[in-house]
């Protein structure tokens, strides 16, 4: 008896959840186009601190970036490198030594997003302050 009153339950669960219609996804507006662009560039968790670590403009080789950027992986670290220099963001460059030799370098167009991100800085550190 007491299962009978389950299945019977649960089809009734089941069938309130048919019933409810789906709900259409929001709008999205073009305005936020750029945005996008930008968030499937420099999104992710590390890819951000990894632009940022090359700021100086300075070549950093791998051990070096991975020293400035505590907690990521080398796995991480050398997959956003990738992308970074995919993207045109990074630029790596290889000498022909023994042992090899990698450096890698914020590309010029990188340079413009450190203005953007030392105010993004700046708004993080007075939300912390409460102001």
């Amino acid at each position: 008896m007491k299962k009978k009153k389950k299945r019977e339950k649960r089809s009734r669960q089941e069938e309130s959840v048919r019933i409810q219609p789906e709900a259409s996804p929001a709008p999205q507006p073009e305005d936020d186009a750029p945005l996008r662009d930008a968030v499937s560039l420099v999104g992710g968790k590390w890819k951000l601190r990894i632009l940022w670590a090359l700021r100086s403009g300075e070549p950093a080789r791998y051990g070096e970036i991975r020293q400035r950027i505590p907690g990521i992986t080398d796995m991480m670290l050398s997959q956003s490198l990738r992308e970074l220099t995919a993207d045109g963001l990074i630029e790596r460059r290889q000498y022909q030594e023994i042992p090899p030799r990698v450096e890698y370098a914020a590309a010029g167009c990188a340079a413009g997003l450190y203005p953007a991100l030392e105010l993004f800085c700046d708004w993080v550190k007075k939300r912390k302050k409460g102001g």
